[in-house]
């Protein structure tokens, strides 16, 4: 996540004199496995939900499945404050309030509230200033909602970037309105949750024509023997790895099988070691094929490795001529 806007926000007037690129216009949806967009038209951040100048603190960001049914894909993103105080969620810059098209979707299990904080410099703010909206939000448990900051009513003020202070105020509207009384501008927008520091989840960030969805880490995850069998007994390790290589220590399931035959667990979950890798001590008399199974978790999909195969040589026929049958005692 970007820190705190408002640590940069001071430099916004001149920013927005110069204009402010649109965000990309993609024609199909943006998978994302974590916080960062990307794209630094619009990217997820932080601020104060008193104000864009105030003081925040960052939040902690999760993958989830859900939570109910997510609105793209089968996860979202959970952000976990760090107390109250703090709105978190997309910044989305924009080249026109009139046109101002973004959306997001918000979950909170236990209800949230927030804001949303538009800052536009248009050609009725005297050089310095700018205009800064604000609407609070709140979110009710039991689903998703879906927010739309043009379709929201802001109290706005004339606010010196340098110091923040409000120079003047000019009443609510929705930005839309708000450009039709006083010139219309670019700037941006952030529409933050968590302001009571409860917990919440976010999806299905729109920006113009390019959608976010949230979704799992694609891990990869690798069977291997270690050291030679001791008599009936083999050990096999287990690696799991994220897609820069890290290993991230995910339980996994052994299963094994004959060759061509079903396969089954092999025992309890196993739990890697401080170095990321699980091990477990197998017992094989006759050829098995061995491997892990990653079962599915909050932030990455199951998955299972290729499997190894420890082969066991068919005990040998007694050689030699065959033992001479004991003939019968004579009667008497």
């Amino acid at each position: 996540m970007k820190a705190s806007l408002a640590r940069t926000v001071v430099a916004v007037g001149g920013l927005l004199a110069l204009g402010v690129a649109a965000p990309a216009q993609a024609q199909d949806t943006r998978t994302l496995t974590g916080p960062s967009t990307g794209d630094q038209g619009v990217f997820l951040t932080y601020v104060a939900c008193d104000g864009l100048f105030g003081a925040a603190t960052a939040p902690v960001p999760r993958l989830n499945l859900g939570p109910y049914a997510a609105p793209m894909g089968r996860r979202s993103l959970g952000l976990v404050p760090s107390g109250s105080g703090t709105a978190s969620g997309p910044y989305v810059r924009f080249d026109s309030l009139t046109a101002l098209d973004t959306s997001v979707s918000v979950a909170a299990t236990s209800g949230t509230s927030g804001v949303s904080q538009v800052l536009a410099v248009t050609p009725a703010s005297p050089a310095g200033t700018a205009w800064s909206g604000r609407a609070t939000l709140s979110v009710a448990p039991g689903s998703w909602s879906d927010v739309a900051p043009s379709a929201l009513t802001y109290d706005w003020s004339l606010v010196d970037l340098a110091s923040g202070a409000t120079v003047s105020r000019a009443g609510s509207a929705t930005p839309a309105a708000f450009a039709a009384e006083h010139g219309d501008g670019a700037g941006f927008v952030v529409t933050g949750f968590g302001c009571d520091g409860r917990a919440f989840n976010l999806d299905a960030i729109s920006a113009g024509a390019t959608r976010y969805d949230f979704e799992g880490v694609t891990l990869t995850t690798s069977a291997a023997l270690a050291g030679p069998r001791t008599g009936d007994e083999v050990t096999v390790t287990g690696r799991v790895s994220d897609p820069g290589g890290r290993l991230t220590g995910d339980p996994l399931v052994l299963e094994r099988r004959t060759p061509g035959g079903e396969w089954h667990a092999d025992g309890a979950p196993v739990l890697a070691d401080p170095d990321g890798v699980a091990r477990a001590v197998v017992r094989v008399t006759e050829t098995t094929e061995l491997r892990w199974h990653r079962p599915e978790s909050q932030y990455a999909d199951e998955g299972w490795s290729d499997p190894v195969t420890v082969t066991v040589d068919p005990q040998p026929a007694p050689s030699g001529p065959a033992p001479a049958e004991v003939a019968p005692a004579a009667k008497k």
